[in-house]
């Protein structure tokens, strides 16, 4: 029993293992704007221009993805819309960066009021971590609220140093004295020692559960997926489809009105010509010959009505008797 409840406990400790286990997020931070030579001061210490710095400080905030165009004559870059307004791009470091984007590609650029009328805060700065990838010059943090302008003289007269990079997050104030008073009561326990003997036993006996269940799991999974395998096999053999009975052809879909036959309707059988030598064309019951009397001039009128083919021509017809006189 012990073994078993092993094994399905190192089974969902695997499956939360893999469940836990994700990607890296995929950074990409882009730009195919290009500034003028005479735009060079701009650069960072990375030589990247301005466009492309503003790529990844807004990129920050969009799971690093972001892209920075290059903009077209008589056209110039706008603030965020309201459902895009973030941090990143309500910051005056990502307006100073863009304003110089467009200054680089010799095109114009909005005021600060107007880049920020749709962010409900605006954030003085950078309010992010700063990208590993990138330095943010540090004419990107001059005061545009007071100005609501970008002054790209006072920018290159600040130039680019000191610049603003990435750094590791400083260790939380609470975490050192927690873990300070959790070492000194280890130490001081009196148990500690019995602890530390029978730790090493502890460890060598889950790992070789944990390592005896996983193996068990792949066993276990491996026979249920050959069951599986084996039963639709099995039904699959038992029905036989089209390809086997029909050649590989599926049968034809039918359709009501045309089912068994054609839709035409065939032409009627056309009576044979009277032949003196085919008896079949002989009439089986000849009719009798009636005899009409005209009283008004005491002449017979003979009218003979026949079904006959009499024409020696082979031409059907009726003969009708003698005109009348």
């Amino acid at each position: 029993m012990i073994p078993f409840i092993f094994e399905w406990s190192s089974l969902a400790i695997l499956a939360i293992g893999l469940l836990s286990i994700r990607p890296l997020r995929a950074t990409a931070q882009h730009t195919t704007a290009v500034c003028l030579s005479q735009f060079n001061w701009m650069d960072n210490s990375k030589n990247q221009n301005p466009c492309l710095v503003a790529a990844y400080v807004q990129g920050e905030c969009s799971d690093g993805q972001f892209t920075v165009d290059p903009l077209d004559p008589n056209t110039h870059y706008v603030g965020p819309y309201v459902d895009e307004a973030n941090p990143c791009e309500c910051s005056t470091v990502t307006y100073s960066l863009i304003s110089a984007c467009s200054i680089c590609q010799n095109r114009t650029y909005i005021a600060w009021s107007s880049w920020s009328t749709n962010c409900s805060t605006v954030y003085p700065g950078y309010p992010e971590s700063i990208p590993s990838g990138t330095a943010i010059p540090q004419w990107a943090y001059q005061d545009v609220v007071t100005t609501d302008d970008f002054n790209v003289t006072l920018a290159q007269a600040v130039g680019d140093n000191p610049e603003s990079t990435a750094t590791k997050a400083p260790t939380t104030a609470t975490s050192v004295p927690t873990t300070t008073s959790v070492a000194a009561s280890l130490t001081a326990a009196p148990s500690s020692s019995t602890t530390s003997s029978f730790q090493p036993s502890s460890k060598s006996t889950n790992t070789g559960a944990i390592v005896g269940g996983a193996v068990g799991g792949v066993v276990g999974l491996a026979a249920i997926a050959g069951l599986a395998t084996w039963l639709f096999l099995r039904r699959r053999q038992q029905v036989t489809p089209f390809s086997a009975a029909d050649g590989g052809v599926p049968p034809p879909a039918t359709n009501s009105m045309y089912m068994g036959s054609s839709p035409f309707t065939s032409l009627a059988t056309q009576p044979k010509l009277y032949d003196p030598s085919d008896p079949s064309t002989f009439p089986t019951s000849p009719p009798s010959p009636t005899i009409q009397t005209s009283p008004s001039n005491g002449h017979q009128n003979l009218s003979i009505h026949s079904n006959l083919y009499a024409s020696q021509s082979g031409r059907p017809g009726g003969y009708s008797g003698v005109p009348e006189l």
